[in-house]
């Protein structure tokens, strides 16, 4: 594989998304308006109009016409990141943390794949999959690539204020309950 990251593109306007395969999608009022969530073809695209909220997270190459993106290396090991995005009406803190592939919730995936909101395996392989779980003021992705030994853990929370430090407690306690409820990475995936 060639693509060696995933690009995060945040705008306030859509990005072109010319020739992306939508895979599985899903619109939900969520924050007082309408967002769509999708699982696209070179990842996720995320997208509240009203707000003027746009999240693309592609391994292609971020679309020109759209801000600059943040390149997310696809290696293990790597420290955390925080991606933030403000619009007039809304404000986003996404963490991004390199896991183990074993750090993905597989078992579930392969026992009961409905449990997340979308859900895909690409070409049908259950170690290279996109998911994505919606809450009350956000939601997490998971990305693997069994070729990097890697599962790309998101977590995304909202805030229709402009208290960024809410938003990041927010994140930071999700994203450590989560790893609290993950099993130890095992040489067996």
């Amino acid at each position: 594989m060639s693509r060696e990251t995933l690009q995060f593109v945040h705008t306030d306007r859509p990005p072109a998304t010319d020739g992306v395969r939508v895979f599985n999608s899903l619109t939900r009022p969520f924050l007082g308006t309408k967002f769509t969530f999708r699982i696209i073809g070179s990842s996720h695209y995320i997208s509240a109009p009203e707000y003027g909220f746009h999240e693309l997270a592609t391994c292609d190459p971020a679309p020109s016409a759209s801000r600059n993106g943040t390149a997310i290396p696809l290696e293990s090991d790597r420290p955390s990141r925080r991606l933030t995005f403000e619009a007039d009406a809304l404000q986003c803190v996404t963490r991004v943390e390199h896991r183990p592939l074993s750090a993905f919730p597989r078992d579930r995936y392969l026992s009961r794949p409905g449990s997340f909101d979308l859900a895909y395996a690409f070409d049908g392989d259950p170690d290279a999959v996109t998911t994505i779980e919606i809450d009350a003021d956000g939601y997490e992705t998971y990305h693997t690539y069994p070729e990097f030994d890697l599962a790309l853990y998101t977590r995304t929370v909202f805030a229709t204020d402009h208290d960024s430090s809410a938003l990041e407690a927010s994140a930071l306690e999700a994203s450590a309950a989560r790893a609290a409820d993950t099993p130890a990475p095992s040489d067996t995936v």
